[in-house]
């Protein structure tokens, strides 16, 4: 399980940005993850900053266009369950944490990512539900998950298209399985449901660069 909880809340750091960004209505929601070199994110966590300190993000007069409510509400209380999440581990190890966010900060991926890398066994099961509805409201927002659609994808491994669909399978779990006759590689498939290959929504950004890796291999052999 500890496994599973580590991933939800990594899975929650890689779309935080695109959360906080959909606080703007219109803003075009993802479907898989861009990979940045590290140039590149060190400008936009630059741009993030000097965002940050031109204007009060909590404050919505001071914004210069409207805000989505329920996204931003979203954020605020993803925020604060980041905040108590790193605050009890720390709390567990008897250490000192970070000061909790001011106003105008909206960044919960420092406690994200505290959480997840120093997350004990004795609190798997009090942070898992936490982390797993963190999951199911981002990709919400992120318009990511509408049970039964087709992914417009070639499957890496059995080469077909239109093979890929979104679905809700028991336990709430919101997942990619391949619907082909498909045998992926053991490293490279997150479960199995019903003989078939299933990606976990937390697997989705890891599934996007073996797409891209796929793509790379047919360009070169072409």
């Amino acid at each position: 399980m500890l496994k599973n909880v580590v991933a939800n809340l990594e899975w929650v750091v890689e779309y935080w940005p695109d959360l906080v960004d959909a606080r703007i209505p219109g803003t075009r929601r993802p479907w898989r993850q861009i990979e940045l070199t590290p140039e590149a994110r060190a400008e936009l966590d630059e741009q993030a900053r000097i965002e940050r300190f031109e204007r009060s993000m909590l404050s919505l007069g001071a914004s210069p266009a409207p805000l989505d409510v329920n996204v931003l509400q979203a954020v605020l209380d993803m925020l604060v369950q980041a905040d108590d999440l790193a605050a009890a581990i720390a709390g567990h190890y008897g250490r000192g944490w970070l000061p909790s966010p001011g106003p105008g900060e909206l960044d919960a991926r420092p406690y994200l990512l505290y959480a997840a890398r120093h997350l004990p066994e004795q609190l798997v099961e009090q942070v898992a539900p936490v982390a797993a509805a963190m999951v199911d409201r981002v990709a919400s927002l992120l318009c990511m998950v509408y049970d039964g659609q087709h992914l417009d994808v070639e499957c890496p491994w059995c080469h077909n298209t239109d093979v890929w669909r979104v679905r809700e399978l028991p336990g709430g779990m919101v997942a990619v399985v391949c619907e082909g006759v498909c045998e992926p590689p053991l490293d490279q498939v997150g479960t199995w449901w019903g003989g078939q290959p299933v990606w976990p929504i937390q697997d989705w950004p890891r599934l996007a660069r073996l797409i891209h890796a796929a793509e790379e291999r047919e360009k070169l052999a072409s």
